[in-house]
């Protein structure tokens, strides 16, 4: 059905050829040239995208063959004192690997064009003829004319006619890259369930994305219907041979849709798909685009149908969709300092989140445990010894209170994961604890690393009385006094934690989030042993717990958001840096030793770092505040200078 709808907008294309001299196609700052007349400087420099060669002389280049594919292809030739058609030849195949030129004596034997796209040649079989300016050529030895034009052609039963297309040859070493969208950039994310994928909508002059997760099988129609129920400005229309038209109503009332006559190409990960039919992977990107956006970067002619067929490329920047507002109207959060914060599993507003919730998407696999004693006071005396390593790691359990690890009090799990903890769309993990009920509540404070080395601890509040100490029989915790610290929730309901409050943390990647740390916090309301939170108040939980179960009772620690394995994602070398942003310079780590490239947005490459080791620093001082990439193989880190 794809493949019918291109025809149609083809021949199109075909039928404009005809009735010009000169059809230009301007796309995101490049021009696709195709000619319609045969006479001498009917592609005009201007037009040329590859040029080859240095000098203040030029001439226009065309090449053109007649087998069963009828094209013709333009270069641009430079230099300075004299050059003969000779140079001129062997120059475009140095320069450009798809073109081959054999010479015979002082004359040409063939040429031929690879076309990357279908992987077939273009290759001239016989007689050739070549002219500068309409005048035919003697040999290679003929000198060239500035501002010139040379046209090299089989000879004999080959007639080219006024609507064969000369294609500007692109430049292979400059042929613009796919646009694609870093899945933590993704802000508004549609369904749940473990596998995430990113669609991508690029209209002629904007380009946006959505998230969509899901479980078992989904395919691109599942996850455009999602789209569309989630978000009231975002539609599709379906026309008898499939989707019609892909809709967006932005900020003022105007509504992003196809021009006319056009029609939707969709890619996964940069190959042509089978549309609304293409079934999903975890770690896709799926992007629907028009071709008006996008860049001709190859071509075949079919003459079975009598048609050109057209590789494209689109290199426009993809835009995160925000959330939409769909309340009319913002709920006031709590004040962090005074609360009141959500209550109890159960009540309205709690943001716990059950342990066989289907966001979780892993678990921590590994944990370093730092015991703290049963008694503070007493630090001399027995430490905390229930649970072990095993009991940290894997999925917390629902209603076990013995599946779990005692910290004592002060002590410290230090948890690592398969893949690293990610910024998403509202909590990202989720640290569990063992309570009995909804008010014997151990407290933990919760701190993150990117490196290893710099930890950022959550802003936690505690607002308990601190007139009476909290035991085992007197009083309890009230949850609405409690925020960013674990153990909040009875056990089976885990505490969430937003790594957005982390946002502009010096040494701290919020995108690769590898080390999690949990330290209990030491209950008493003694000011000689008391913890505090970040606002100075002293954090009041049942003290003393003299036995071997002491301090915080940790229980697994759930993934919602963490970096995906996307289109061979498996062996990208991963990279983080801190601090991000940074000043003056920032200090890199990779999981091994190869080469750093550093680019501005533009896709400038700015320097080229080989490092001798996985932890580097680099310099940016010289470069001016803004946004830059950071790419190792095929992973890439965004880097924000202040």
């Amino acid at each position: 059905m794809k493949k019918i709808l291109l025809l149609f907008a083809f021949a199109g294309i075909i039928s404009l050829l005809s009735a010009q001299e000169m059809v230009t196609i301007h796309q995101n700052g490049h021009d696709f040239q195709v000619s319609a007349v045969r006479s001498v400087n009917d592609f005009p420099a201007s037009n040329i995208q590859f040029w080859v060669g240095n000098g203040s002389n030029s001439i226009v280049a065309v090449f053109e063959w007649c087998q069963d594919q009828t094209m013709g292809v333009a270069y641009g030739f430079r230099w300075d004192g004299t050059a003969t058609v000779g140079d001129l030849l062997t120059a475009i195949d140095a320069a450009d690997s798809r073109f081959t030129v054999t010479l015979s004596g002082t004359m040409v034997n063939t040429y031929s064009y690879l076309d990357g796209t279908y992987d077939e040649y273009l290759e001239s079989p016989g007689w050739l003829m070549y002219t500068i300016n309409g005048n035919y050529c003697s040999g290679l030895s003929d000198a060239l004319v500035n501002n010139g034009y040379f046209e090299m052609t089989e000879y004999g039963d080959c007639t080219f006619t006024a609507s064969t297309p000369i294609i500007a040859a692109t430049d292979p070493n400059a042929i613009p890259e796919e646009a694609t969208i870093d899945f933590n950039d993704i802000l508004f994310w549609v369904g749940e369930g473990s596998n995430e994928a990113v669609m991508a909508v690029n209209w002629a002059d904007t380009a946006l994305a959505w998230g969509y997760r899901w479980n078992g099988t989904a395919t691109v129609t599942d996850m455009m219907n999602h789209i569309a129920a989630a978000d009231p400005r975002f539609s599709i229309e379906l026309g008898s041979w499939g989707l019609d038209d892909i809709l967006f109503v932005i900020a003022d009332g105007d509504t992003l849709r196809k021009a006319a006559f056009s029609y939707w190409e969709s890619k996964n990960n940069g190959v042509m798909d089978m549309g609304l039919g293409q079934t999903l992977a975890n770690g896709d990107l799926e992007k629907w685009a028009e071709p008006a956006a996008g860049i001709i970067v190859d071509s075949t002619y079919d003459a079975t149908y009598g048609y050109w067929w057209y590789t494209y490329v689109y290199p426009m920047t993809i835009h995160p969709v925000t959330v939409p507002d769909t309340t009319g109207g913002g709920v006031t959060p709590p004040d962090p300092e005074h609360g009141p914060f959500c209550g109890a599993v159960g009540t309205e507003g709690c943001n716990a989140i059950a342990a066989n919730d289907n966001q979780f998407v892993a678990w921590a696999t590994g944990v370093v445990l730092t015991r703290g004693p049963q008694m503070i006071t007493n630090p001399d005396g027995p430490f905390a010894s229930f649970g072990g390593d095993t009991n940290a790691i894997g999925p917390a359990t629902m209603d076990n209170t013995m599946d779990a690890v005692s910290l004592g009090d002060g002590g410290s799990a230090l948890v690592t994961f398969e893949r690293p903890i990610r910024n998403g769309e509202g909590p990202d993990f989720a640290v569990f604890e063992n309570s009995f009920n909804d008010s014997f509540l151990e407290l933990a404070f919760v701190e993150v690393s990117s490196d290893g080395e710099h930890f950022v601890r959550f802003p936690a509040t505690s607002l308990t009385p601190t007139d009476e100490q909290v035991s085992g029989a007197v009083g309890g915790v009230d949850p609405t006094f409690i925020n960013n610290l674990a153990g909040k929730f009875r056990i089976g309901y885990g505490t969430p934690f937003d790594l957005e409050e982390l946002a502009g943390s010096e040494n701290l990647n919020i995108d690769s989030i590898v080390y999690v740390r949990i330290i209990d916090a030491i209950g008493t309301i003694d000011p000689q042993y008391a913890t505090y939170d970040a606002y100075g108040h002293i954090v009041n939980d049942p003290w003393p717990t003299n036995f071997h179960s002491s301090g915080y009772d940790l229980t697994g620690v759930g993934v919602i958001h963490q970096l995906p394995v996307g289109i061979e994602d498996r062996d990208v070398t991963r990279i983080t840096v801190y601090p991000n942003p940074c000043n003056d310079r920032i200090y890199v780590n990779l999981d091994e030793v190869q080469k750093v490239e550093l680019y501005n947005m533009n896709g400038q490459l700015l320097e080229m770092i080989q490092p001798n080791d996985t932890h580097f620093m680099l310099d940016m001082q010289q470069y001016p505040a803004g946004l830059y990439l950071l790419k190792v193989g095929n992973g890439v880190q965004k880097i924000m200078k202040k």
